[in-house]
């Protein structure tokens, strides 16, 4: 059986979970409870727009794209908007490696298109999310010539392939590297950075943080290395970012998450974690945390698990009641943890189902999506946005794929909103349900409950048959529905309007990197961690 990390806690950290130490704490985001809904604000292709090379994508650059559709990501009642990297990776590049930290104009659009997609969100209530890429870095000139900001050999962890990849003099070109062999080859040891460290606080595979070969991995212990980082998150948060979403996150110790979020205070951060270690992914989430032993200051973490039982499943609703807590880390109360006030669920991203080569053609691995056009995303749909957790819908579903699924992702949406459901809110399974071989659950919320059935019909299961009464359907599809249950029990569209209009957010001074002073005690946490 799994080793489990239960031991590593303490009873005051048990303690520390009850609203009683509340008082006095400094969330590094929302803490507990968490009601926002996110979009993924770009695909895989996304950066391929407005650029010659690609015709096919138009001439407008992403970032033109998102400012254009501000009011209607705001009209859907999303709250959060995850962003694609925002740093400068190439003149056509997805963004995930990074060249120059501090220029913020990319294949997504220049700076002035960039802040002034920002603006809109900002001013339609929508809170920006950056992609943070920070596990590995690409050199502006070979493999490790960094630039802005101006790194040395000390920033690379020790083990580093651009220490190892030689070549004989005759494979190399006068700047000393090819795509196969590293100016840096060989470079003593003492000119190099530590080593990866070992995570071996919430990772029991007795090795080191995950090595990436493709790209430069980041010393974090390095001072410099993290005092340039919290510069970087501060030049995009006067930006307009408000949050982070930080990349491959299992390359790299936790507690470093914990130094960034407490010296940057992020309104959302989420980490994504090796995919199929759930166990794992519950141990970084907690050595997050900006105050020790408190999850309710730790970042969130995306819940794979999710993902792939429902990709797996898709018709095969036992498997969907889990445990009897329900799926994934949404229903993992391991050491009588709520886990889901940290699970950020979704059913499709850019690295997951289709996408493609530059050429067009497929990548390997991903000829197809995961979920097809049909019941089988709108099922996958009415699961996670009914749910705890913070759900997350995919760009191309909402604005691509087709005017019904928007409507009825929409529809979802305002279900949940209306019953205040949220990250933590309490669930309830229904046998009488999982008898006929159907999915539903009853779930409550802060002004009500949201009632889901998945699978069959109306005859099969609907509130009435678990004895719920003065309830009304909000949402319906391909063999689901949801009703919501409220105060008066109003009429939908009396409810919608009774839901509170998001203000605009504050636009910040933006301040270039080269104007923010980085104090050296934000580059530590003074707890047992470091």
């Amino acid at each position: 059986m799994m080793k489990r990390y239960y031991r590593m806690f303490s009873a005051a950290m048990v303690l520390c979970l009850s609203l009683l130490c509340i008082t006095g704490t400094a969330l590094a985001q929302a803490g507990f409870e968490d009601d926002r809904v996110m979009l993924q604000g770009f695909y895989w292709e996304s950066y391929r727009h407005g650029h010659e090379r690609f015709p096919k994508y138009g001439q407008k650059k992403w970032y033109e794209i998102v400012h254009d559709q501000a009011g209607n990501i705001r009209d859907a009642r999303f709250d959060l908007i995850w962003l694609p990297p925002p740093s400068f990776a190439g003149e056509t590049s997805a963004g995930y490696n990074p060249k120059e930290y501090f220029n913020l104009g990319n294949s997504y659009g220049d700076h002035n298109q960039h802040r002034a997609m920002l603006e809109a969100l900002l001013n339609n209530g929508v809170e920006p999310i950056a992609d943070i890429v920070i596990n590995h870095r690409d050199g502006s000139a070979g493999w490790t010539g960094f630039k802005n900001p101006d790194w040395g050999l000390w920033a690379i962890t020790r083990g580093d392939e651009a220490f190892s990849a030689c070549c004989s003099d005759k494979q190399l070109n006068p700047g000393g590297y090819t795509a196969s062999c590293s100016e840096a080859c060989g470079t003593p040891e003492g000119q190099r950075g530590q080593e990866e460290e070992s995570p071996r606080d919430y990772a029991w595979h007795g090795g080191t943080t995950y090595a990436y070969d493709s790209f430069r991995d980041i010393d974090h212990t390095n001072p410099q290395v993290r005092r340039d980082i919290i510069r970087y998150l501060l030049q995009l948060k006067s930006l307009g970012y408000r949050g982070w979403r930080y990349d491959m996150v299992q390359g790299f110790h936790a507690r470093w998450i914990a130094v960034y979020n407490k010296a940057t205070h992020p309104t959302f951060s989420v980490g994504e974690y090796d995919w199929n270690k759930q166990g794992e992914q519950r141990g970084w989430a907690f050595n997050t945390a900006t105050q020790k032993d408190d999850l309710r200051t730790a970042s969130n973490v995306f819940d794979f698990s999710t993902y792939f039982l429902l990709k797996d499943n898709k018709g095969k609703y036992l498997p969907w009641y889990g445990f009897g807590n329900g799926v994934g880390l949404v229903g993992d109360s391991t050491d009588g943890i709520p886990w889901k006030n940290r699970a950020v669920t979704f059913i499709k991203n850019h690295d997951t189902g289709y996408r493609t080569h530059e050429d067009g053609s497929p990548q390997k691995g991903h000829e197809d999506e995961d979920f097809h056009d049909n019941w089988e995303v709108e099922q996958a749909y009415a699961q996670i946005l009914t749910h705890p957790g913070v759900p997350t819908v995919f760009w191309k579903h909402f604005f691509d794929w087709n005017g019904s699924l928007r409507e009825k992702i929409k529809a979802l949406i305002l279900a949940r909103k209306v019953a205040g459901v949220h990250a933590g809110s309490v669930l309830h399974l229904q046998s009488n349900a999982n008898a006929k071989g159907i999915y539903a659950a009853r779930v409550d919320g802060r002004h009500g409950a949201l009632y889901v059935r998945i699978g069959g019909t109306d005859a099969d299961w609907q509130p009435s048959d678990s004895s719920y009464a003065n309830y009304r359907e909000y949402a319906a599809g391909d063999h689901w529905k949801v009703w919501v249950a409220i105060a008066g029990n109003p009429e939908v569209a009396a409810a919608a309007k009774a839901l509170q209009t998001k203000p605009a957010l504050p636009v910040p001074d933006y301040r270039p990197h080269e104007t923010i002073q980085v104090e050296d005690a934000s580059l530590r946490i003074e707890d047992a961690r470091f």
